[in-house]
């Protein structure tokens, strides 16, 4: 009998669902955090220009659950089939990406002065649980044998380095934070496009021979 948390939950599509769902709502929240006061005798220029912390750190962090979402969706192309365990690891990703508004709104709050320390060592901690949520994922999948068949040897070597250089950058990039705040926030961004690519830059299956024979005819 199989322990519980190896218990076959079936397809990805309903994950695949809630995490749309919560990704979503967490990437709106992100605005809420942006205010442009203009109190009486303040042009509406002046406050724009108050609310550029606002507006920047809401941009860095709308790239970050961006490019999550788009490597979420790319990662459950090749998971085929969930069990307990790899569920409650989703929930930890979609936790801390759930977490991303709280420490947006301190780093645009703390730019710079005493508190700007802890405000991007928390912003910079958050996204490292993300990445470290995403290794847990696709290491248990892997092991477990959740993923689909036919995956090329290039593609599951590429992933796994990438996934782990990912993590050992995001947890760098929040030690930055000791050396000067703001970096944490720069090199997090640079991170993120460059994870734009998605979890590697090869194909995910081998082409097979209806698709060599498609592409002859």
């Amino acid at each position: 009998m199989s322990r519980w948390w190896g218990t076959d939950r079936g397809d990805t599509d309903r994950l695949e669902a809630f995490s749309d769902g919560v990704l979503a709502i967490a990437i709106t929240l992100l605005i809420f955090g942006v205010q442009v006061p203009t109190p009486a005798g303040t042009s509406l220029a002046a406050g724009l220009r108050h609310a550029l912390p606002q507006i920047g750190a809401y941009a860095a962090s709308f790239l970050q659950i961006g490019i999550i979402w788009a490597n979420h969706h790319a990662l459950f192309r090749v998971v085929q089939r969930v069990d307990q365990l790899l569920i409650l690891l989703n929930l930890l990703l979609l936790g801390f990406v759930s977490f991303v508004p709280l420490p947006t709104r301190l780093v645009a709050e703390h730019t710079a002065g005493p508190d700007a320390r802890t405000a991007m060592l928390l912003y910079g901690a958050t996204l490292a649980g993300c990445a470290l949520a995403f290794n847990l994922i696709w290491f248990y999948a892997a092991r477990a044998g959740l993923l689909a068949g036919g995956l090329t040897p290039g593609f599951l070597r590429d992933v796994n380095i990438r996934y782990l250089l990912g993590l050992v950058a995001y947890a760098a990039a929040t030690l930055l934070a000791l050396i000067l705040p703001l970096l944490t926030v720069i090199v997090s961004v640079l991170l993120a496009l460059i994870f734009a690519l998605g979890p590697s830059v090869r194909p995910a299956f081998a082409p097979t021979a209806a698709d060599d024979a498609g592409q002859d005819s």
